[in-house]
């Protein structure tokens, strides 16, 4: 009874972690500040332009379903992406585009929903480096 306890209790872990979102961030360019984790809340997200603020591009960042198990669709992608971010300390994330994957093979294919990024963090006007809306 214990060993058929513990192969269900394995089997909920693999179905756990194939189901879901998988993000990845990949640092860019250096911050003009030093970068502090803040919760999800605290990242602006932009979805159809940029922030008129100056600011730094720090990052990449892409999310998508974890597997063809993942039922997750873009308002838990993006907010698996967001929680990224907070966590890298941007202050920003631009949604960019889709990041869909086709995965399978000639019998049969699908197509795991996904979303690429940019990490942002706002700087005082007048710095080095900044990006602005507009330009």
């Amino acid at each position: 009874m214990r060993t058929n306890l513990s192969f269900f209790a394995s089997l909920l872990l693999v179905a756990a972690t194939a189901c879901g979102t998988t993000t990845r961030f990949i640092a860019t360019n250096p911050s003009p500040q030093p970068l502090v984790a803040k919760p999800a809340s605290a990242v602006q997200v932009y979805t159809t332009g940029v922030p008129e603020l100056p600011y730094v591009e720090v990052g990449i960042i892409q999310g998508r379903q974890s597997s063809e198990l993942s039922f997750d669709e873009m308002p838990k992608i993006i907010s698996a992406m967001r929680a990224d971010a907070g966590k890298a300390g941007c202050d920003a994330l631009l949604i960019n585009g889709a990041s869909d994957k086709v995965v399978g093979d000639h019998h049969s294919t699908t197509t795991l929903e996904g979303f690429w990024g940019t990490c942002i963090v706002f700087v005082p006007a007048g710095s080095p480096g900044a990006t602005t809306a507009g330009r």
